[in-house]
């Protein structure tokens, strides 16, 4: 008894620690719900492929024959030349008279006149030497340099230094690990997509009824790639609903069909860890922040006809299961359903977009 007893203590208390984990990890993805509602400010377009991209930024600065834009004047340490003016003790060292100057100058020896015998016995006392006085040199004049004027193209060098640290190809998310940059289908404002896709607005779509059924969804930027089927409504006795899509996209088929006028209603699990159905909606919750990032995000629909319809997300709204609802739009739209937060699922993620591009069969 005394271990039966001890047993049964431990497994309650596990599974009071089970339900209380349970119970935080529900209160932390609720209290993170609200990063869901976003929405883009502005049209929406086709999106460029990443080759346009590519070319628009070797084209910075295209080569041409012209002189460059931007000229930048460097000046160093300009000074006035200023010559040295001889001293007046030195003019006659540095200037002797000439031979003709002194042929034509009287001699100072014949227009002297004898000394007085006084004189002479003065001049015949040696006289003490005359102080020498050291001038100090002259100040060395500062080296003179001339302008220098340096021609530099902007645009190239901005080439250059994109050359060596192409920051302009790497999305700003990444600036703090360059490394990983690349490491999913989105880079810098633009999404992949193929050719041959013709660009339109939502209200080009067509009259409901004249277009085929989806068949199959992808959604580049969050990796889906996905079959499409209607969903058949299941009788439940007092009430009726529609059945729940295993491993795959569920299409509701009273809504419009891509490319029609109205609304397309698309829903897919989360996840399903009792039920196994999937989780092919798994990824839905990132587009909220691949939008904040200010990347587009498209949604591709192919219908039993071969033809593709993109349409670009353009807001997010997470609302409860009981204030769900079907609506209907006047132009193209596409609207993506999944079940948040983790284990409790008592939320429902609204994803909306507009259709801006057809391609039709070859």
């Amino acid at each position: 008894m005394f271990f039966a007893g001890v047993f049964v203590t431990l497994m309650g208390i596990m599974v009071l620690v089970g339900v209380g984990a349970y119970a935080l990890f529900g209160l932390y993805n609720e209290s993170s719900l609200d990063e869901l509602n976003t929405s883009i400010q502005g049209p929406v377009t086709l999106p460029e492929t990443p080759e346009t991209n590519i070319q628009a930024r070797q084209q910075v600065a295209p080569p041409s024959d012209d002189p460059p834009e931007t000229t930048i004047e460097v000046i160093r340490n300009v000074q006035p030349v200023v010559e040295a003016e001889p001293r007046a003790e030195n003019v006659q060292a540095t200037n002797p008279p000439s031979p003709e100057a002194k042929a034509a100058a009287p001699s100072e020896e014949a227009s002297t006149p004898a000394p007085r015998p006084a004189e002479a016995a003065k001049e015949a006392v040696p006289s003490a030497p005359e102080p020498v006085i050291a001038e100090a040199p002259a100040p060395e004049q500062p080296e003179t340099v001339a302008e220098v004027v340096v021609e530099v193209d902007t645009g190239a060098l901005v080439a250059a230094y994109d050359s060596l640290y192409p920051g302009d190809g790497i999305h700003p998310k990444y600036w703090d690990n360059p490394l990983t940059a690349g490491s999913d289908e989105q880079s810098y404002a633009v999404a992949w997509r193929e050719g041959g896709f013709r660009e339109v607005t939502a209200s080009d779509g067509l009259p409901r009824g004249t277009l085929a059924d989806a068949i199959h969804v992808v959604i580049p930027s969050i990796g889906v790639d996905s079959e499409v089927t209607n969903l058949a409504i299941l009788d439940m006795g007092d009430s009726r609903q529609y059945e729940t899509p295993a491993h795959v996209v569920g299409r509701i088929p009273q809504t419009a069909n891509p490319g029609e006028v109205g609304n397309t209603w698309l829903f897919g699990h989360l996840e399903s860890p009792i039920l196994g159905e999937g989780n092919v909606f798994r990824r839905l919750p990132e587009i909220p922040e691949i939008m904040k990032n200010g990347d587009p995000v498209y949604v591709i629909i192919l219908n039993e006809d071969s033809e593709e319809f993109i349409y670009q997300i353009t807001d997010t709204t997470v609302m409860h299961r009981d204030d769900l609802s079907l609506y209907d739009t006047d132009d193209s739209t596409v609207t993506l359903v999944t079940c948040v937060p983790r284990l409790i699922y008592d939320r429902r993620l609204v994803v909306s977009g507009k259709l801006v591009g057809i391609r039709k069969p070859a």
